[in-house]
């Protein structure tokens, strides 16, 4: 594992939670991480690369901030996806670290190299997102964010 986060670790912006009660998810990281108000996105039906073949899901998203790190809150709504699955085979808790890469296909291609698979991803225009199955490793997952033209920075001007 350590392979892969040296090749990533500098990228390393958000820890992300995937939870059950989004209000009262956020009412506790204010009060134990010191975040501030979240910005919220609404459940939108998305089409993601999953497990080898395509899912649609919702998810409630949530964006604040704690220190340097964003963090963010995950709500799975409906359909399937690595959000859902997680929910219900783990209860709510963390779930990613996301890093912010250069070159997705590159790092994907060395992540495979050392037995780290994509396990589900997805582009909203530029931006190209995917995780890895880090989980035996490291108890969570590992999100690699390729986002040529900051588009998530312009939706949390905070950061």
């Amino acid at each position: 594992m350590g392979a892969l986060l040296e090749r990533v670790g500098a990228g390393l912006f958000q820890q992300a939670f995937v939870v059950d009660d989004f209000s009262g998810a956020q009412y506790a990281l204010r009060t134990t991480m010191g975040c501030g108000e979240f910005v919220t996105l609404p459940a939108t039906d998305i089409e993601y690369d999953f497990r080898g073949g395509r899912s649609t899901c919702a998810l409630e998203i949530g964006f604040a901030r704690s220190g340097n790190v964003q963090i963010e809150l995950l709500r799975p709504v409906r359909g399937i996806g690595l959000h859902s699955e997680f929910l219900e085979s783990n209860g709510p808790g963390a779930h990613h670290l996301g890093f912010l890469v250069d070159d997705l296909d590159a790092d994907v291609a060395a992540a495979r190299a050392l037995g780290f698979e994509r396990v589900q991803g997805a582009t909203f225009g530029a931006l190209r997102f995917c995780y890895l199955d880090t989980w035996d490793a490291l108890g969570l997952y590992v999100e690699l964010v390729e986002d040529p033209d900051a588009m998530m920075m312009a939706l949390m001007p905070w950061r």
